[in-house]
């Protein structure tokens, strides 16, 4: 039984690995899109970033329905909707005569089929690697790294060779390989027929209840929500910017390949620090998004320069690259694995309420102000927000924690107390009994 699972836990940790490759090419080529929008449908830039922030963001905010599709039919069935969806809308995206009907093809249908294909992901590695979730986590991210990689030359020449439709059409028969991989997707056939037996709308939605009462676990929620409103207008502005200072369109898709290069490092890092007895996910959360707050601020100050650009994508791979790691191991931590899908589904959610909200915000500071200089440290001031909150959350864990162990001690002396009243009572009716059996025998 043991081999057995352990052959379903490696087969889980390839195939996650697969599913996030594929879905990383399209999901970072968005900001080279973006460009391609702006100049076949002549539109500002704010109304432009709309269909890549559907995109991305639906693949979030679809997080509950994800988590309770999950909890019913199992990953399997899950990530397989989902990769049919993101076909469909890619597909379709290629008929697309106008503006809206490309909002609701490859901003809704395929941003739906996205974020139903992605959740099972996270949460297959959940309860494959309950121990060593971080470690786990840390390889089958780095597939994202991977996809990012390659993205952005892909998608650039993907645009140069058969133009914005063919781009799309071609961006379909990539999303079709995620399809055998979710039919391999099963982490456990034992928990999900639990899971769907014990599901209900009632029970669904006390979990999510339940998980809004914990304080640090929502201050958890709350950093993630600043810091992909950040990561939202990085992943779609980036090029925008970089091409605004005078770089050409290849150098700055180039700029994803040096983000992937460092995403790759910093997960598989990251995971080995937070394993068992590792570093504490939440301090070391706060530590990199007080650096990545830093670093997106003061970016305007060096990007004219040569190698700006290129300095800034590194540190930028290097030290936000981890920051998805953490997902997994926190939701464990904060949350147990009975509440595990619920807890990475709201996780997940929010995060798409945050970076759902970003590149519209940055496109309308640009019209106004007529620079990405005020955008980019406006998406700075909410990293380092987000870093405050994660620093609370660990403090306010460890007031709970000191609470816990307080109460331990107080009862412990009560306890004590209890075992030996207990045991004192048992020992003098044994040895009362055995006096009076004998005084009886003997006056017999």
């Amino acid at each position: 039984m043991k081999s057995v699972y352990t052959r379903q836990a490696i087969v889980t940790l390839i195939v996650v690995f697969g599913i996030q490759f594929l879905l990383s090419l399209l999901i970072y080529g968005v900001g080279i899109i973006h460009l391609a929008l702006l100049d076949v449908y002549k539109k500002d830039d704010a109304s432009t970033s709309v269909v890549g922030s559907l995109f991305i963001n639906l693949m979030s905010i679809t997080g509950p329905l994800a988590s309770y599709f999950i909890n019913r039919w199992g990953c399997r069935v899950t990530s397989a909707l989902g990769g049919i969806l993101l076909v469909f809308g890619l597909g379709a995206s290629f008929f697309a005569e106008s503006f809206w009907m490309l909002m609701v093809t490859n901003g809704i249908i395929a941003g739906i089929g996205i974020g139903l294909t992605v959740l099972p992901c996270p949460v297959a590695i959940g309860y494959a690697f309950p121990k060593h979730s971080g470690i786990a986590m840390g390889i089958t991210t780095s597939a994202i790294g991977v996809g990012m990689l390659v993205s952005g030359p892909i998608t650039q020449h993907l645009l140069n060779t058969y133009g914005l439709r063919g781009t799309f059409l071609l961006s379909a028969g990539i999303a079709s390989h995620v399809l055998p991989c979710a039919l391999l997707l099963n982490y456990s056939q034992v928990k999900e027929r639990k899971a769907a037996q014990n599901t209900n709308r009632h029970k669904h939605f006390k979990t999510y209840i339940s998980l809004l009462h914990s304080p640090s676990y929502m201050c958890v929620l709350i950093g993630a929500i600043l810091w992909n409103i950040s990561y939202a207008i990085i992943m779609i502005h980036l090029p925008s910017y970089v091409v605004h200072t005078g770089s050409s369109r290849e150098q700055a898709s180039f700029m994803f390949t040096v983000i992937g290069i460092g995403t790759i490092v910093s997960r598989l890092t990251i995971g080995l620090a937070i394993g068992p007895e590792g570093l504490d996910p939440l301090l070391l959360n706060f530590g990199l998004t007080a650096f990545v707050g830093t670093l997106i601020i003061t970016f305007p100050l060096y990007i004219t320069f040569s190698f700006g650009p290129l300095i800034f994508a590194s540190l930028y791979g290097i030290y936000s690259g981890g920051l998805l790691v953490f997902t997994v191991p926190l939701c464990l931590e904060m949350a147990g694995t009975d509440r595990l899908t619920s807890a990475v589904g709201l996780w997940f959610f929010l995060l798409g309420l945050g970076s759902l909200t970003g590149p519209p915000i940055a496109g309308l500071v640009l019209d106004v102000t007529g620079s990405y200089k005020y955008s980019y440290i406006l998406s700075g001031l909410f990293v380092l927000l987000a870093s405050g909150f994660s620093l609370l959350a660990s403090i306010w864990r460890e007031s709970k924690d000191e609470k816990l162990q307080s109460t331990e001690f107080s009862l412990s002396p009560m306890i004590k107390e209890a075992d030996d009243f207990e045991k004192v009572n048992f020992d003098d009716v044994l040895s009362s009994r055995e006096q009076g059996v004998k005084l009886l025998s003997n006056n017999t």
